[in-house]
């Protein structure tokens, strides 16, 4: 199996488009050799979401380039975003941050002051002291090179570590688990509505049988996962002629029960879906359901021109935003009318069963 190519983040100011363009060609060798995969805001799609592309790749990036310029200074979006988060990254070891100065700038004092730039004694790409661009390029590429190869080198140690302590987080959390499990007393309302165990240990205060949400979400089977989620809460909360979820009943809804189709969901997902992994979401942005809807792919377009998608614009894979599903519990009649309420008491009950 060919082993992944590093991921490179470009950091810019649009007008120094001309600059970056002449870089990027400068790497196409490390491209071609599979050393590394490059990703700039030009590369973004009609239609995608602009603030979402930039976050993910900028999240996920192994080397991320700062283009240091007048103008790259002057930007407020690079410096309150890309800059803040490339650092933050960079100090946490989860990715390499270079600045690549472009054309003179006093840059003493900026967050990335600190950092060994390029090219050599972090002498300008725009400058008399170089023979011409090519020469300045070419530092560049070769630093980031050498940059790429001590990475790589250190990859197979830092996944080794990553198994590690994902294997110790693993038992940690199921040890936690258990320990609640033991510590919490029987509610008089578990002990009368007769409480069921699956063999798979899918516990419902309700009678209600997970084992086909189980097998959806185990085949990847999203979509039909989603539908059955809806299903299995209308049937655990007793509104199957409804065939919707108001706040009521999901103030009263049973706790093992919304434990079980989380635990589902975050289990077979990697975490990446579950309604846990909505209510924190929903509250990082303050409850703000506009801001919620982008943030999990609910909504398109940029800016002003935001609408909420249809049900055949939502996305049934893990290439979605997360968070992206489940959705269903979240619609009114298969529309998006006012789910406002339905989410933030979800997101309350959630809180109340300590999930």
């Amino acid at each position: 199996m060919p082993e992944e190519s590093l991921r490179l983040f470009f950091s810019y100011s649009h007008k120094d488009e001309a600059l970056r363009d002449e870089l990027a060609k400068h790497l196409t060798i490390l491209e071609w050799q599979g050393v590394i995969s490059s990703w700039h805001d030009r590369k973004i799609l009609p239609g995608e979401e602009w603030d979402y592309q930039i976050n993910d790749n900028l999240n996920t990036a192994d080397i991320i380039l700062l283009l240091v310029s007048s103008d790259f200074l002057f930007s407020k979006y690079c410096w309150d975003v890309e800059v803040k988060k490339a650092i933050e990254r960079h100090h946490a070891g989860k990715a390499c941050v270079i600045p690549v100065i472009l054309r003179s700038v006093d840059w003493n004092g900026a967050p990335f002051g600190k950092l060994q730039a390029l090219p050599k004694n972090a002498e300008p790409i725009v400058s008399r002291n170089w023979h011409n661009l090519d020469e300045a390029f070419t530092d560049v590429a070769r630093g980031i090179r050498v940059v790429a190869e001590k990475l790589k080198k250190e990859r197979p140690c830092k996944q080794e570590q990553a198994n590690l302590l994902g294997q110790e987080t693993a038992i940690r959390i199921l040890k936690e688990k258990i320990d609640r499990r033991r510590q919490k007393p029987q509610s008089t309302k578990t002990t009368t509505a007769k409480l069921t165990q699956e063999t798979d240990n899918f516990l419902s205060e309700k009678g209600v049988d997970y084992r086909r949400l189980r097998d959806l979400l185990k085949a990847g089977n999203w979509k039909q996962a989603d539908r059955e989620t809806l299903a299995v809460m209308l049937k655990a909360s007793g509104r199957e002629s409804e065939g919707w979820l108001d706040s009521e009943s999901i103030d009263n809804f049973p706790c093992t029960d919304l434990r079980t189709i989380d635990q589902l969901w975050v289990e077979y997902s990697n975490g990446h879906f579950g309604l846990s992994v909505q209510k924190q979401i929903w509250e990082s942005v303050e409850k703000d359901y506009e801001k919620f809807g982008d943030r999990v792919g609910w909504r398109k377009g940029m800016l002003f021109n935001q609408e909420w998608l249809s049900d055949l614009e939502l996305t049934f894979t893990t290439n979605s935003p997360q968070g992206h599903l489940p959705v269903a519990v979240n619609w009114w009649g298969r529309s998006w009318q006012l789910s406002i309420e339905t989410l933030s008491s979800l997101a309350s009950r959630l809180v109340k069963c300590d999930i």
